[in-house]
């Protein structure tokens, strides 16, 4: 028989520098972004697009709940009767996605306030409906481990997204920029990924093979919503909390320090997932546990080290108007180190197909932020990042207790009493 394909560290080490070397690149494309939208809006401007960006990535990340964690996990086996039926359910998502998104644009808008927030969600759904084209082969893109490939086009895309928008910025379009740049993102998706390297297993159809998929989907659409508003939270609340000036400044402090933390993290789990999916087919999960949190600590180190950056960089990049919140954006990234931790338990979880404990995991993060949100007085960006970082140090008791439940349950009495019955 021939030998499984084994991912290995190095393999990891080397998808992982493919994806942090595009989020790199294309987190200096990013700047421009934040340059150009600094130069030509206004502090309630920005956070107008702040906040209809968190909106839309709400619902975008939610497109991670369709079969694609499916396909990257699954038994050799299973993988066509999965790859056929998931391409089904990902136009079924991506539909439903565009048209929750253009209908509840009203509702967000009349809740804030701003008819401009409704304006942009709505005409950035319609970009849903080009994912499916490409959807299945860049799911066995990442079960192949072929990050190299995935990265130089994703990164081209967010290159491209990115020049666009500041482009469409300094040309006087405004906030509908961000709606422009997206749409480029979208086609250009679609025609890098179209020719993947990967094997076409075409359409098919089976009532209990999607049957299947779509109860799963379904766990994963709690968990995927759920992590998508833990991550976007702050500025949900914040928008209501804070006058639009001060969250136009708080999003800025956003955009201009978590940004980059958040492409590290994405970078690190979106190469860490196939190679935990691997190790689990293999039985050799459990085995690599511990050195999968000593590399994730390794990977906290780069946001300390930014963190430290902040005042530097900061002054250098932008005028006076933005300069006050360098604080801010130092506590955001300090605040982003426990969403690092609990992402990588998650995967852990997703690759031993736990479904159902990390949406548990989730929703507790989720609790935690939205509850300690509400209930700590924030008057400016500075306490409200505070806040921030004070429950998202929660979130790491979050992720030791779930981590060694397990070990918990055999101390209690209950348990060693009927463990002793049994014997």
């Amino acid at each position: 028989m021939p030998a499984k394909k084994l991912f290995d560290l190095s393999h990891l080490f080397h998808n992982t520098s493919w994806l942090l070397l595009s989020e790199i690149v294309a987190k200096a494309s990013r700047l421009l972004v934040i340059v150009a939208l600094a130069a030509a809006l206004d502090a309630e401007q920005y956070g107008t697009v702040m906040l209809a960006l968190a909106c839309h990535e709400v619902f975008k990340l939610t497109l991670r709940s369709g079969a694609g964690a499916q396909i990257v996990q699954c038994k050799d086996s299973l993988l066509p009767m999965y790859a056929q039926n998931g391409l089904i359910l990902q136009w079924v998502v991506c539909l439903f996605l565009m048209l929750m998104q253009a209908a509840l644009a009203f509702p967000i808008g009349d809740f804030y306030g701003n008819s401009q927030v409704t304006e942009l969600l709505f005409c950035m759904a319609g970009v849903y409906c080009l994912y499916p084209l490409v959807s299945i082969r860049v799911f066995l893109l990442q079960r192949d481990g072929n990050m190299r490939f995935f990265s130089i086009r994703n990164a081209s895309c967010i290159i491209a997204e990115n020049l666009s928008i500041a482009l469409f910025a300094l040309m006087d379009f405004g906030i509908m920029s961000v709606v422009y740049g997206k749409w480029v993102f979208a086609i250009l998706w679609v025609t890098l990924f179209y020719f993947s390297p990967t094997k076409s297993f075409g359409f098919g159809f089976s009532s209990a093979v999607l049957l299947k998929l779509t109860k799963t989907s379904g766990q994963l659409f709690s968990t995927e919503f759920v992590r998508a508003l833990r991550s976007q939270l702050d500025m949900l609340i914040g928008a209501r909390l804070l006058s639009p000036e001060l969250f136009g400044l708080y999003s800025f402090a956003k955009s201009a320090g978590v940004g980059l933390s958040q492409s590290i993290n994405n970078a690190f789990n979106a190469a860490l997932y196939p190679y935990l999916c691997d190790k689990f087919r293999n039985n050799q999960l459990d085995k690599e546990t511990q050195q999968v949190y000593l590399l994730t600590a390794l990977v906290a180190c780069v946001f300390v080290v930014q963190a430290l950056a902040v005042p530097i960089y900061v002054p250098i990049l932008f005028d006076q108007q933005w300069q006050q919140n360098h604080n801010v954006i130092t506590l955001l990234c300090f605040a982003a180190l426990p969403a690092l931790f609990v992402d990588t338990h998650c995967n852990l979880l997703r690759a031993k197909a736990s479904y159902k404990t990390e949406l548990t995991v989730r929703l507790f993060c989720l609790t935690i932020a939205a509850v300690g949100l509400m209930l700590l007085p924030a008057a400016d960006p500075k306490e409200f990042a505070s806040n921030i970082l004070l429950i998202s140090s929660v979130w790491l008791l979050v992720v030791i207790i779930s981590h060694n439940i397990k070990r918990l349950r055999a101390l209690t009495p209950f348990t060693s009493i009927r463990s002793q019955t049994h014997e």
